[in-house]
């Protein structure tokens, strides 16, 4: 996770790296020319003694011309101690200035190969990058996106690979239907259709999800449903696959009201189904059940059930929509059978 940076900002090392060596210099000419009068004004009582004026109070020429040339000596020696104070002040700040733009100019190109980086799927590294806090904030800031675009791209493979097996397993029965029809094994009917059309209905509603791959923006419209019904519907469609597969099936259907989002508690049902069916052997055992507290589906596993960090998209579905209604949730391992519930609260079943 990318970490603010405490480091200082760019006004303050602008402060540090410009304004204090101008500062600098200042102070300099200002001892300088402190100093440069004091040894004048030694020089000078050395050189004249105490009675400078003496009984005349009239300057000769002779002391007019030594004034002048007193004034033109100190003239010269603050000229140089400006010159020289100005000279270091200016070569300190040109040093400081390359050093300034350098530390810049790096750490943007750490930056810059942090975002190829990202834009060849790797992780970017901007340890580096910690001149300035405005610098490393950004930093950290890139860091973040990468972050995000990368659960992004994850979330979307995990997406793709649930909806593969989402949309496959009821084509797939919808294909041994037509097939069966075809060759006259079963004879046409309006319920053989009506299995058809739920498979299909899921379908859709799968791809209609694909939009929010999170699932951020699913909406929930509740209403009151026969929720046994529902659920032996589904079972019906899931048949034709059981028995392709020679898998033993028990069911338990009770009749059981309760107030949910139909549509998302079917998806749900199936896709608690669906993988059941898929990760169970040839020739196992599932079985289903529902009355006026949960619904259970069970199927024969030798492997141990996931965790809520390994959650595909089909069950964080399933999980989404128990949270949202206040439903207990639960996959545990009992005797060979990986167990899978929907605990439903008091105020959401009518009695």
């Amino acid at each position: 996770m990318a970490i603010r940076s405490k480091s200082p900002k760019l006004s303050t090392k602008f402060i540090l790296y410009v304004i204090i060596p101008v500062v600098v210099m200042g102070i300099l000419m200002v001892f300088a020319q402190q100093r440069i009068f004091e040894n004048r004004f030694e020089k000078f009582t050395r050189t004249y003694g105490k009675n400078f004026y003496g009984f005349n109070p009239y300057f000769s020429e002779q002391r007019l011309k030594n004034i002048e040339k007193m004034k033109r000596e100190t003239a010269v020696e603050i000229f140089v101690s400006f010159g020289i104070a100005f000279g270091a002040s200016l070569a300190i700040s040109i040093i400081l200035a390359e050093v300034f733009q350098k530390k810049i100019s790096d750490s943007l190109k750490s930056i810059s190969k942090g975002i190829e980086r990202i834009k060849s799927n790797q992780k970017p590294d901007f340890s580096n990058v910690k001149f300035s806090s405005e610098i490393t904030d950004l930093a950290a800031d890139i860091e973040s996106l990468a972050e995000k675009l990368s659960e992004k791209s994850l979330a979307r493979k995990a997406m793709t690979s649930s909806v593969y097996h989402e949309i496959m397993t009821p084509l797939t029965v919808v294909r041994m239907e037509l097939e069966a029809v075809r060759d006259d094994i079963v004879p046409y009917s309006k319920e053989i259709v009506d299995k058809m059309l739920l498979n299909i209905d899921h379908i859709t509603e799968v791809l209609r999800d694909l939009k929010s791959i999170e699932g951020d923006d699913l909406s929930y419209i509740k209403e009151k449903f026969d929720a046994g019904f529902e659920t032996e519907e589904i079972f019906k469609s899931f048949i034709p696959i059981l028995e392709s597969r020679s898998q033993k099936f028990f069911t338990d259907f009770k009749s059981v009201s309760i107030v949910a989002d139909k549509r998302r508690f079917k998806q749900a049902i199936f896709n608690l189904l669906s993988n059941a069916v898929k990760y169970t052997k040839t020739e196992g055992k599932i079985s289903i059940s529902i009355d006026q507290n949960r619904v259970v589906i069970s199927n024969e596993f030798e492997g141990e059930p996931p965790n809520h960090s390994g959650f595909g998209t089909g069950l964080k579905l399933v999980r989404d929509f128990c949270e949202y209604h206040g439903f207990k949730f639960e996959i545990t391992k009992s005797e060979g059978y990986v167990v899978a519930s929907i605990h439903f609260v008091s105020e959401t079943v009518d009695r």
